[in-house]
């Protein structure tokens, strides 16, 4: 059995993405106009290197699960997969995280984070209410979104080694 599913995103996200973008286009727009190079260069940084990690698409097979973004791939064997649970209330999951390495809205919530219960996470989040966690037998998590956890997380716990 093969599931896919894109990457949508919540009005949260969308906003905040639309806002830095906004702002970093500004910055990168008054830069040209004063002649700062540097302001150019790190605005532009801001706005494309994320883009690069963005997940695109979740693909879960009964061997594995593979997150594609534009730069590379995740991808979680099955046989290293411990358990995996729907995230029920997501207010309560995302306010006990920091943020570690990546970003906290803009594109997503994607990067390194640490969690007062789990500890260090992984994130492949764009929309805050179709979570689930994927902990494997290294016990690190995965935090990942789909409109179709409900069968990802099914198969994932029928395939498990």
């Amino acid at each position: 059995m093969k599931i896919k599913s894109f990457f949508p995103w919540d009005s949260l996200i969308s906003v905040i993405t639309v806002i830095m973008n906004v702002i970093f286009l500004f910055c990168v727009l008054d830069a040209f106009r004063t002649e700062v190079m540097l302001f150019e260069i790190i605005s532009l940084c801001f706005i494309t290197i994320p883009v690069l990690f963005l997940p695109l698409r979740l693909i879960v097979t009964n061997e594995n699960v593979i997150i594609r973004r534009l730069y590379g791939r995740v991808k979680i064997q099955m046989s290293d997969i411990k358990s995996c649970w729907m995230i029920e209330d997501s207010d309560v999951f995302f306010n006990s995280g920091v943020r570690r390495f990546g970003s906290g809205g803009m594109y997503g919530i994607l990067g390194h984070f640490k969690h007062d219960k789990l500890g260090k996470l992984r994130c492949f989040i764009t929309h805050r209410e179709q979570c689930f966690v994927i902990k494997k037998k290294d016990n690190s998590y995965f935090v990942i979104s789909s409109p179709k956890r409900k069968e990802i997380v099914e198969l994932i716990n029928k395939n498990k080694a």
